[in-house]
């Protein structure tokens, strides 16, 4: 009974911010977009899903986000909710400034994730982010724990085809196994969308190099496709 009051009362500040984006949306200048991603990682042989809306005012943005896990037809529950608070601070026609911070909710506790982002544009089109988050997870039923994770990407554009390679490195501060009995990760990401000049919809494909376990070296692939609505 207690799990459920807690997944109605994470459900119920979903619905609520849902809400207050899409209010927001209505009002807004900016673009508020509508994104949906099923993965599948192949040895551990685990479906999960993301529903995420966000939009913007001025240099300010929000978004939130709901994931499950299970196959989206056979045992698809929600597990984990989160909220999101970001400004684009614009440098120059090169450089921009990101700090921002999310709230998840999950059935364990609450973590917190400021972050900062520093984004750079070439003249030839490609773009570079690297981004530092700092996570503080205030446990339910553990000591809380923190954890270091460093993100870099690199993005291109061609026509209609949106390239974007990206890869994350994650530190625990506590000494907690992450991979391989070790106390850090991390991932490797391929990703490919299109989409035309005046399509609302861009659909896209995802390749990455996951662990498979905290106490394992083994990786595996982890293939997700999605598809992102903008309004």
């Amino acid at each position: 009974m207690k799990k459920s009051n807690k997944r109605g009362k994470k459900f119920g500040k979903l619905l609520l911010a849902a809400s207050i984006i899409s209010t927001l949306a209505s009002f807004s200048s900016s673009a508020a977009f509508l994104d949906y991603r099923q993965e599948y990682k192949h040895d551990s042989d685990a479906w999960a899903s993301k529903i995420k809306l966000g939009t913007g005012i001025g240099n300010h943005f929000f978004g939130v986000e709901s994931q499950q896990k299970g196959h989206i037809f056979d045992g698809w529950k929600a597990n984990v909710s989160e909220f999101e608070y970001g400004y684009r601070h614009r440098i120059n026609e090169s450089w921009r400034v990101i700090p921002a911070t999310l709230v998840t909710f999950t059935n364990s506790g609450v973590t917190y994730k400021p972050q900062v982002q520093v984004q750079y544009f070439f003249d030839t089109g490609i773009v570079t982010k690297l981004r530092y988050r700092h996570q503080f997870k205030d446990l339910v039923d553990q000591d809380n724990q923190q954890t270091s994770q460093i993100t870099a990407n690199l993005a291109y554009n061609h026509n209609a085809f949106q390239f974007e390679l990206s890869g994350n490195y994650w530190k625990s501060l506590d000494d907690i196994d992450m991979f391989n009995n070790k106390d850090s990760n991390w991932d490797a990401n391929f990703k490919l969308g299109y989409r035309e000049k005046d399509w609302s919809l861009r659909p896209y494909v995802e390749l990455g190099n996951v662990s498979v376990s905290s106490k394992s070296s083994d990786r595996q692939l982890r293939s997700r496709v999605g598809l992102t609505y903008s309004f």
